[in-house]
């Protein structure tokens, strides 16, 4: 992930009806959404995910890319045909808000949850909240400004455990 990049990941929205914990999946410092996608069934899924972005170039077989790792992308991992995660990473840079309405399109045709990796937190299906959560992330910081996002980040490395 490039620290230009707001990453968010899709859940199914079954599993936090039934009492999936978004917590649950991010531990010691890993994020793991396997359990979360174990009965998730949509016959239709890649063809939905590859509606918003131009399908990319993969460096494993068992991830599905659209768009480009550099910039804005949706990823789709897979084990023994299985989906593992779907994360979307939006380029900060050069925001591109027709992709942030899309992807609340998909996750809602596809009753998906939004939750932001960085915050482990869901966000609403709505477009507003997303580039909220979107502005407010270290993403944002460094790109709006680079030189005291490095500061900071300086800083905390070097404070005594």
């Amino acid at each position: 992930m490039a620290v230009w990049q707001f990453t968010i990941a899709l859940l199914p929205q079954d599993w936090l009806d039934a009492g999936g914990d978004v917590l649950s999946l991010f531990a010691e410092g890993c994020f793991d959404a396997s359990s979360a996608w174990r009965s998730y069934r949509h016959p239709q899924l890649e063809q939905i995910l590859g509606s918003a972005l131009s399908q990319g170039k993969s460096w494993s077989s068992q991830l599905t890319l659209w768009g480009s790792e550099q910039t804005n992308d949706i990823q789709l991992f897979r084990s023994k045909d299985r989906v593992d995660s779907v994360v979307v990473r939006f380029d900060l840079r050069q925001p591109n808000m027709a992709l942030f309405q899309q992807v609340i399109r998909i996750a809602q045709q596809l009753r998906l949850a939004i939750v932001t990796v960085e915050t482990m937190s869901i966000v609403p299906l709505d477009v507003l909240r997303l580039l909220r959560a979107a502005a407010e992330s270290r993403a944002a910081h460094f790109v709006l400004d680079p030189a005291s996002f490095l500061s900071q980040m300086e800083s905390a490395n070097t404070r005594p455990a």
